[in-house]
């Protein structure tokens, strides 16, 4: 009985064996898509403290024939949208809470999706695209970070995750060798979106709709969501890996010493929220690092404690510092980035007063500049926001104080009875007192005032202060400007600058009672220039002469002749214009025009170009990249202005074969003008500054309405 029943368990056993060892690893084809199973796992759960921006990229440009469209005319913007939008149902399934740059078929600007996530308080930004190829088999994935790899670590983290997840998710023919990718690769300057943003991002080029078939899946909402899925799995498994951060306990945000020693509580994004540490906190302890203002700062970590703590080996000067803290947890996630600050203010010691006399004739006009400098105990500018109160027994102050770099200018304006005055100043419990004498009306006279924004009523610096067509002063900070021993007689008192209307008055000055004025200087053309930086950019120069015209001007000239006329009215006008070449004989290769033009922080771009043309019309193409929203509308302001011109036509092109309007990292227009002979101040230049003023109009009207509930 015990043999029959130990044979059975042995037959047993062999079949079991035999059954097991008979089984087959069947492989299937990578790119046949599993059946669709959507779920929300447990570790998505911490995705919920996240605030996160999905940017469709691109929409709003559906009137343009050809743009960001697949073979059979498919648009990309539609892809990324529903893309976007099946992302969205994900992450806020898991808690999330997500900002949309765009929720339908509308153009938004680069810098305004940039805004739209920072003003809402994003963690970080998600830009969704899709690619494109001129070969139609090309299709595979790739996340595109900004510049390189140190510039956003906690980018990088996210790029690496939503990356593995996207792959999986498609199942594309075709794997990148490099799927994450430097946006410097397309454009010196890298992505526009991705330059401007603060905060951690990626861009997304999710597939190729370039391909017909991965072009045809894109329209599937079904496969979009597939996408989708891919997308929030590869976000999910990135908070699951959590966030580490940093959070400075002391100092508070403004110390009194100027050599403190700064405490900060670090987490790990795990042990917090129950995970186990074995007693200390986990992260990589040689990846916790500090900089100040840029510099590497030695500092001392305990992360049994979960602190840092750091003292500078020397005193920091007065004003704002930024801390910026990294750290990395066992699962290689960074904390994202915050700009830490702490003010460094240590309490004034001395107040020193300078006026360029003591004396003033007690007329109840007469105007002193005094300026106070403000030192700490170590002889060192106070910081610009130490409060300060200044105070005149007799008098006034015409003005409240503004500190630059521990110092600032006030204005006291003299009472009518002769004596001593005290001018008091006092801050961080220090005391100094100025002391000035007014003496009998006309002894003394002053000729003095401030000058005002008419539009804002700001102080103007830098007014020229002219008394019949010399000038005599030109204002400070406060708009102020002091004139002692103006002789009497009648004057022609002109302010000017640059922008404004100057504003012009006949008076007399006598010898017994001091002058002061306050005139008010009205934006030439409303402001509608002020403070917009125009780069214009004259083609050729050098050995490139271009065209020749009648009477032998060759374009290069002509080509800088407009320019510099157009930087003259601009500068009248208020603007900042910029010239990349200021003369005619200096070579400019193409790399250096770009480089330059990219060097400056903000505006935008012009090429002028004129070709010769065998007839009386004239005729001008402007250029633009495609898809450029700004650059269009500029582009058409420029042709509407030249097609008001008698005998004239303009007309506008979207396209990249002009190297500076491809890879300036700006909004750029190219205008070639075609004309027998160059008119220079008569009808080009006029046309184009009106084109340039009627497109900033439109862009401060539109600005000043209000959004749309």
């Amino acid at each position: 009985m015990i043999a029959r029943k130990i044979l059975r368990a042995s037959l047993l056993l062999s079949f079991l064996f035999l059954h097991c060892g008979n089984a087959k690893l069947v492989l299937r084809d990578w790119t046949k898509l599993p059946p669709e199973h959507y779920t929300i796992p447990p570790y998505a759960q911490y995705l919920s403290p996240y605030k996160i921006a999905l940017d469709p990229g691109h929409g709003g440009l559906s009137h343009l024939p050809g743009y960001k469209r697949g073979p059979s005319g498919k648009q990309e913007a539609v892809m990324n949208l529903n893309v976007a939008l099946e992302l969205k149902g994900f992450l806020e399934r898991a808690g999330a809470t997500v900002v949309l740059t765009r929720a339908d078929d509308r153009f938004v600007a680069l810098a305004e999706r940039a805004e739209i996530a920072e003003r809402a308080g994003c963690d970080f930004l998600i830009s969704l695209h899709h690619n494109a190829a001129d070969n139609p088999q090309v299709n595979y994935a790739s996340v595109y970070y900004h510049l390189y790899p140190d510039y956003s670590p906690a980018s990088m983290d996210l790029a690496r995750s939503i990356y593995f997840g996207l792959v999986e998710a498609l199942r594309l023919p075709q794997v990148a060798s490099d799927g994450l990718l430097s946006d410097k690769m397309i454009y010196p300057d890298g992505f526009g979106l991705l330059r401007r943003i603060r905060l951690p991002a990626v861009l997304l080029e999710s597939s190729f709709f370039s391909n017909p078939t991965e072009e045809k899946r894109l329209m599937d909402r079904r496969y979009n969501r597939r996408e989708a899925y891919g997308i929030f799995l590869g976000l999910a498994r990135w908070a699951a890996g959590g966030v580490p951060s940093a959070r400075r306990l002391r100092p508070a945000k403004i110390s009194r010493d100027p050599q403190p020693e700064v405490v900060y509580q670090l987490a790990d994004g795990i042990t917090e929220r129950g995970g186990r540490g074995a007693g200390q906190l986990l992260l990589h302890s040689a990846s916790v690092s500090v900089r100040v203002d840029g510099q590497a700062m030695p500092a001392r970590v305990d992360l049994a404690k979960g602190r840092l703590w750091f003292r500078p080996d020397s005193a920091w000067r007065n004003g704002v510092h930024v801390v910026q803290v990294d750290l990395q947890n066992l699962f290689k996630n960074h904390n994202l980035p915050v700009r830490d600050t702490l003010i460094i203010a240590a309490p004034a010691a001395a107040i020193a007063f300078a006026a360029p006399m003591l004396q003033l004739p007690a007329d109840g006009v007469a105007a002193l500049p005094i300026t106070l400098t403000l030192r700490d105990g170590r002889g060192e500018a106070v910081w610009e926001g130490t409060p300060v109160s200044v105070r005149a027994d007799r008098g006034q102050l015409l003005d409240s104080l503004r500190l630059h770099e521990g110092s600032g200018t006030i204005y006291y304006q003299a009472a009518n009875e002769p004596g001593p005055v005290q001018v008091i100043a006092a801050a961080d419990g220090h005391q100094d007192t100025l002391r000035l004498e007014l003496v009998p009306a006309g002894q003394l006279v002053f000729f003095s005032g401030l000058v005002r924004d008419d539009s804002t009523g700001a102080a103007l610096e830098g007014v020229a202060i002219s008394l019949n067509d010399s000038v005599w002063a030109t204002t400070d900070a406060n708009g102020g400007f002091f004139l002692t021993r103006v002789p009497a007689g009648f004057y022609r008192c002109a302010a000017t600058k640059a922008g404004y209307s100057p504003a012009v008055e006949t008076m007399a000055v006598d010898s017994l009672r001091s002058v002061f004025v306050r005139p008010s200087l009205r934006p030439v053309l409303h402001g509608v220039l002020h403070q917009q930086t125009i780069i214009l950019d004259a083609a050729l120069g050098g050995k490139a002469r271009g065209d020749r015209f009648n009477g032998g001007r060759a374009a290069a000239a002509a080509n800088l002749a407009a320019m510099a006329a157009l930087a003259d009215s601009l500068r009248w006008a208020g603007a900042n214009a910029i010239l990349v070449r200021t003369n005619d004989t200096t070579d400019l290769a193409l790399d250096a025009r770009i480089a330059l033009v990219n060097q400056v922080p903000q505006g935008w771009y012009l090429k002028w170009e004129y070709r010769r043309w065998d007839s009386d019309s004239l005729l001008v193409q402007t250029t633009i990249y495609p898809g450029n929203q700004q650059g269009e509308h500029l582009a058409l302001a420029i042709n509407q202005a030249f097609a008001a011109l008698p005998n004239a036509r303009a007309v506008l092109r979207r396209s990249t074969d002009v190297p500076e309007v491809l890879l300036t990292n700006k909004t750029a227009v190219a205008v070639q003008v075609r004309c027998r002979a160059p008119q220079v101040h008569d009808r080009e230049v006029p046309a184009l500054f009106r084109g340039i003023v009627n497109f900033h109009a439109a862009q401060r009207r539109q600005a000043a309405q209000p959004e749309e509930l």
